[in-house]
């Protein structure tokens, strides 16, 4: 590899991830065409109806008042194959690890001290990708915060991977 190559990869790398990052705080709004994430549709509203389903369900599966078809409900949207990661936190977990999990905090009371008002997700914006959405969501309880990104990847309209970026 040349020096030059060497020193635009250097230079254009964090570049580019600057300005994504940029982008998303800046401008948190659908920005670019998203790829088949909703049954057989390939549209922008297709996506976002569905990260906002997925979002509502997993706000009633893990605030006051869930129950274990609130469970069941929210993971049919992810695919078999489903991976939930964390890398600030060094976490990830299959679909089915986090199942039994949430089932299990479920059947002990574990979501019974959050409320949806305080501890549900909201949308703040989404930034659209081939085939995966990077989300923006925000609660009331992260008052003066900024929101936490997520990255949700499709396949075959289902969630087959969301992986968080946030530490706090």
């Amino acid at each position: 590899m040349t020096r030059h190559a060497t020193a635009t990869r250097l230079v254009v790398g964090p570049l580019v991830v600057g300005l994504v990052l940029g982008t998303l705080s800046l401008f948190p709004a659908v920005l670019a065409h998203a790829g088949d994430a909703h049954a057989g549709e390939s549209t922008r509203a297709a996506v976002e109806r569905r990260v906002r389903e997925v979002t509502a369900a997993q706000n009633r599966a893990t605030t006051r008042g869930a129950d274990r078809d609130d469970v069941e409900r929210l993971y049919t949207m992810y695919s078999a194959d489903f991976v939930y990661e964390h890398p600030m936190m060094d976490d990830s977990y299959t679909r089915q690890q986090l199942l039994e999990n949430h089932l299990a905090g479920v059947d002990e009371g574990r979501y019974e001290r959050f409320s949806a008002e305080a501890y549900g997700y909201r949308i703040v914006g989404m930034m659209h990708g081939d085939d995966a959405v990077a989300v923006l969501r925000s609660n009331a309880q992260m008052e003066g915060q900024p929101p936490r990104m997520a990255v949700f990847e499709f396949r075959d309209g289902k969630v087959s991977r969301i992986r968080e970026y946030w530490n706090y």
